[in-house]
């Protein structure tokens, strides 16, 4: 058997989720009763593993070589690797990332910092922009490398982004800073939080729905 988290609420019916970090987590009505909730765990279990273990090889066929032709997403496109093997140590992005680099060891450094450095020059001006159009004041914004989380929010108005958000289309990622910057208004999935979203994004469903689909595309490192 497996571990897994109960979070009870005035829900009317009880779901099982896995989350991004492979954990499991149970949301059931306030009334189901321990026993009722551990017996519907017991009936799904074998769909729940089946699930878990298909996202791991997921993540273990998509893993990076970082050779000649392999594919990086950016900005919700895909761009092509070549590389140049010398002592330069320099990235160029146009229709492709051009790295010279002595090894791929290399490589990985070089992208990994590119990325990183995208993610503050984009992010940091969207953040600006809708934190001004919400009306809240953020306390300090951090780019992290939090895997399972696209971002948060702290009590005190800190707001963390993961850097692979990057890799989204720019509308997801403005959904996601909004999502976080909204926080700072109302503190939980309220009606009220999503008019909230909605009101700077009207099809923020659709962010919601490639997120859905798509987010592992943006759990590996690149």
């Amino acid at each position: 058997m497996f571990e897994y988290t109960v979070i009870k609420s005035n829900r009317k019916s009880l779901s099982i989720i896995i989350e991004r970090d492979k954990s499991v987590v149970v949301r059931a009505p306030q009334t189901l009763s321990d026993d009722r909730i551990k017996e519907e765990v017991r009936k799904r279990k074998a769909l729940i593993i089946s699930k878990i273990e298909s996202e791991q090889k997921e993540v273990a066929r998509t893993a990076k070589e970082f050779v000649d032709g392999e594919q990086f997403l950016y900005m919700g496109k895909y761009y092509s690797l070549q590389i140049n093997l010398s002592e330069a140590r320099t990235i160029d992005f146009k229709d492709d990332f051009i790295v010279s680099a002595r090894n791929k060891e290399v490589v990985k450094n070089l992208l990994f910092e590119w990325y990183n450095q995208q993610a503050i020059e984009v992010l940091i001006p969207r953040i600006i922009y809708f934190a001004e159009h919400l009306g809240v004041k953020r306390r300090r914004i951090n780019i992290t490398a939090a895997k399972y989380t696209w971002g948060s929010c702290t009590p005190a108005g800190t707001l963390n982004f993961n850097w692979r958000i990057i890799k989204a289309p720019p509308e997801v990622i403005d959904y996601i800073v909004v999502h976080e910057l909204a926080h700072l208004r109302e503190h939980n999935h309220s009606p009220e939080f999503w008019n909230i979203v909605a009101v700077q994004l009207p099809q923020y469903e659709d962010a919601k729905q490639w997120l859905k689909f798509n987010g592992h595309e943006l759990d590996e490192d690149f």
